[in-house]
């Protein structure tokens, strides 16, 4: 029996010490973004992640992130409601099952967010369901009973003090959206327990990364590891200091690693700065958590939470875009100790240059096996040079970043990958010796079609990617001139590459001068159109330019029903393909426009060659309301689920009268990574012509407003041009551009992300952030107005917010914010005409976090109900 014991014991070490090695090799993928779960109708988040698992495999993935899968209040996830229920806005529970069994079968393992410091109730703030929870599982001091009318019993507790030695601001763990739950209860804790074991060990979750850990005590993190035994488990603490993150990992006993914020801080202010002796700390060690405790850290770049389409603590907080900066920081974390982490939204939306060079940094990694705790010698850290060599237990990188000279000493060295300002040698792993001159790569025909805005002098730049050179025989930048095919919008050039150049290796930029594509990847013939390579030409080919035919261009008109906003808007999408029409924007789709004096809206929609108008489907919304999915080809109008061909009621004589005030203008959100010049590039899409009374590219420059990051410009539109043919492209003259945009009106524009290379982002009709002016921003009185309403955004509130005021006559305004004391200040008293009002609010016009209600009046009566808001 003893002798078996010891047998047990030692198969139980070999086991956890191998289990501990492999994860400590692991790389992450953080599989979703903040908004990503709209998608297109019939399209779901999960879906969209299942179709991607090959590709994210061949990368050399180990763990996949997927955000919070329980039925939330919030379509993120971040507000549990049913925490059975795993039917939500990322898709249902089946598709969920299908994509971790997915994953399964190619070897990755799946870490689940787990949300326990809160939870929402169901009927009303404090009614738990499925499961039912007493409210005596919330904290003593939560804001909840403030939100019913009938009285509750909550916990003994009061909520979680983490103090400075976790978050170094000294900020509370209090959550005022949700519930806080009394961890400190041990029926809540097995209740928890309970559901992460169901996580585990029905849907087949692998590990966990808990959130807004700093709301309850470190403890019960190892009790929840204890009791559900996780491949892996990883904190969010979002502090800058690493001796906080630190001081959490302690405090769970070392049961979980936590996300590195130090290293991701230091390393984009090293970037954007360009000053690399940041990433040495006082005693040679790497300045963030890995400098400190590298085998319990989680390094990254940006997250849902910091990146752009969320951007929780400010546009200098979200890592420096652009290829460049992309890869020389995946170039560090991927090169370095702890277990690095990648972006969704790097990985895929930023081109391919920047998904090759992550998938040649990991396959570095791991023939060397670098792992969490490996140890580093810092050799360089000065303002032009960063040098490190980082042992793995396979051999050793040695890496550089910054424009200075540096090369690893010693003989037996690998150049493993380089790019602008960085490089990777490898000595020993899984290197064998150098391979053979690549094999010869037959001439090749590239075909560019050239997008709207740009010029017609389209060149072609091709590189080495192994060694960043021009491929020996072509142009130095901006490339050779390509060759316009007569009659269409397709340019062409002949490739002849020289021996000695590697088929994957070749790059092809297309550029103007000014415009230009990602590092694109191409080595054969091909077509190249809107960010996709085909073998074939795709459309408006030699001979057959196919001009738009007048049967696939058509108006929709939509009658707004009662109760909906004045944006209407119109999304097109293709029901064959589950894909936004090509030319129409994503959702909620294209801005239409009021035929005036009516409750009608209209829009003409341009159907491109290819789409079949048997696939049509419109969905008319205004951003919360929508009609269901809609089918038309051709010109009519819609009202109460019924189409016509001609106007039912209600009408103005005019499809598409010319709009009531042709000044326009446009407001741009700066961020840190464009600068401060702004150019706006207007153009007719109808005749992808610079738009009469205009400059051409890169357009008119537009004038920073004071005291904000916002730029702004005006412009008259044309009588003859309608507002749903203006093209816009917002640019800095030096490489930083949108995407195409359509705005006829005026509109306010902030960048949420990117794709392929150029910034893509959402339209306001109002100013939706650091606003202009600190009270009224806009009134406008095109729509009719029919009833008055109010509304408020966001809500819960962290700085600043909106509120969205419609009034249908003229009269005093009043807004007035009431604490839960019934301490009331007026912000807002101002006489306006009817009309859209926008007012801005700030910290100054709450007090401290908590409860707020809100009342508006016009000439002392109130327009609607108060609207409660939280401030955090």
């Amino acid at each position: 029996m003893k002798q078996t014991l010891k047998i047990l014991q030692l198969a139980l070490v070999f086991f956890f010490a191998w289990n501990i090695q492999a994860q400590d090799e692991d790389v992450m993928f953080q599989a979703f973004d903040w908004n990503v779960q709209n998608q297109p109708a019939g399209q779901t988040w999960f879906n969209v992640v299942t179709q991607n698992s090959a590709e994210i495999s061949s990368a050399g993935v180990d763990l996949i992130w997927l955000p919070p899968v329980s039925d939330s209040a919030a379509p993120q996830g971040y507000l549990p409601r049913e925490l059975y229920n795993f039917n939500s806005a990322y898709g249902t529970e089946a598709q969920l099952r299908g994509l971790i069994n997915q994953y399964h079968s190619l070897g990755m393992k799946i870490i689940g967010d787990i949300v326990i410091n809160h939870r929402v109730g169901t009927r009303d703030a404090v009614t738990f369901t499925n499961p039912a929870w007493p409210t005596t599982f919330i904290t003593a001091d939560d804001e909840g009973r403030n939100f019913v009318n009938f009285p509750v019993e909550f916990s003994i507790n009061s909520d979680y003090f983490p103090g400075t030695a976790l978050k170094a601001d000294g900020s509370n763990g209090t959550y005022g959206p949700a519930r806080d739950l009394d961890h400190r209860n041990p029926a809540v804790r097995q209740e928890i327990k309970n559901w992460m074991n169901f996580l585990k060990n029905d849907l087949g979750f692998d590990g966990w990364r808990y959130d807004f850990v700093h709301g309850y005590d470190p403890i019960y993190n190892k009790e929840y590891n204890d009791a559900t035994q996780p491949y892996f488990a990883v904190g969010e603490l979002l502090e800058s200091s690493r001796v906080q993150t630190n001081n959490w990992v302690n405090f769970t006993q070392q049961s979980s690693s936590a996300f590195d914020f130090n290293t991701k801080v230091t390393l984009q202010d090293a970037i954007r700065d360009n000053n690399m002796s940041y990433l040495r700390d006082g005693q040679g060690r790497p300045s963030g958590m890995i400098g400190i405790n590298p085998g319990k850290s989680v390094t990254f770049l940006d997250n849902h939470d910091t990146g752009f389409a969320q951007q929780c603590c400010g546009s200098n907080y979200v890592f420096p875009g652009g290829e460049t900066n992309l890869r020389k920081g995946y170039a560090y974390i991927l090169t370095h100790p702890g277990n690095p982490m990648i972006f969704w939204t790097h990985y895929f939306d930023a081109g391919n240059g920047v998904r090759q060079a992550i998938k040649d940094l990991i396959a570095i990694r791991k023939d060397v096996r670098i792992f969490a705790s490996s140890s580093i010698n810092i050799a360089e850290a000065r303002n032009d040079v960063y040098a490190a060599y980082i042992d793995g237990r396979n051999g050793t990188i040695a890496m550089k970043l910054g424009g200075g000279n540096w090369s690893p000493q010693g003989s037996g060295w690998t150049l493993r990958t380089s790019g602008t300002d960085y490089a990777v040698w490898t000595k020993g792993g899984t290197v064998t010796p150098p391979p053979p001159p690549p094999a010869q790569v037959d001439p090749f025909t590239v075909n560019f079609k050239k997008p709207s805005g740009w010029g017609n002098n389209v060149n072609v730049y091709l590189f080495d990617a192994s060694t960043n050179a021009i491929i020996p025989g072509t142009s130095g930048w901006p490339g050779q001139s390509a060759t316009n095919i007569n009659g269409t919008p397709w340019y062409s050039l002949q490739v002849n590459p020289p021996s000695g150049v590697a088929a994957q290796n070749i790059r092809v930029i297309f550029n103007d001068g000014t415009n230009q594509t990602d590092d694109l990847s191409r080595s054969t013939n091909g077509w190249y159109d809107n960010g996709t390579w085909t073998n074939n030409c795709p459309s408006d080919c030699s001979g057959n330019p196919n001009p738009p035919n007048t049967n696939t261009r058509f108006t929709v008109n939509f009658k707004k029903p009662n109760g909906w906003g004045n944006n209407i808007n119109a999304y097109f999408f293709d029901a064959g393909s589950n894909t936004t029409i090509s030319g129409t924007a994503g959702w909620p789709g294209q801005s239409t426009t009021n035929i005036s004096g009516t409750p009608w809206y209209s829009y003409e929609v341009a159907i491109p060659a290819g789409t079949s108008l048997s696939n049509v489907r419109v969905i008319f919304n205004d951003g919360s309301n929508q009609t269901d999915d809609l089918t038309r080809s051709s010109t009519g109008w819609y009202d109460n689920g019924t189409w016509t061909n001609n106007c039912p009621s209600n009408c103005s004589g005019t499809t598409t009268p010319p709009p009531s005030n042709n000044n326009v203008t446009l407001n741009f959100l700066r961020t840190s990574s464009w600068g401060n010049t702004v150019n706006v590039y207007l153009y007719n899409t109808n005749t992808n012509s610079t738009l009469a009374g205009t400059p051409a590219w890169p357009g008119r420059t537009m004038q920073n407003q004071a005291s904000t990051s916002w730029s702004s410009t005006s412009f008259t539109l044309p009588s003859n041009v309608s507002p749903n043919n203006v093209g816009v492209v917002f640019n800095n003259g030096n490489g930083q551009q949108t995407v195409d945009l359509n705005r006829g009106t005026s509109g306010w524009f902030r960048i949420t992300g990117s794709s392929s290379g150029k910034a893509t982002g959402v339209w306001s009709n109002s100013c939706p952030t650091g606003c202009i002016s600190s009270r009224q921003i806009a009134t406008s009185t095109t729509d009719l107005i029919t009833e008055n309403s109010v509304r408020i955004a966001p809500n819960p509130i962290h700085q600043n917010g909106n509120l969205f005021i419609t009034t249908t006559q003229k009269g005093v305004l009043k807004v007035s914010i009431m604490n839960l004391l019934g301490q009331s200040k007026t912000v807002y008293e101002k006489t306006n005409n009817a009309g859209n009002h926008t007012i801005e609010l700030n910290n100054n016009d709450f007090g401290a976090k908590g409860i707020y209600i809100i009342s508006t009046t016009l000439d002392n009566v109130n327009i609607t109900k108060p609207i409660k808001v939280i401030k955090n």
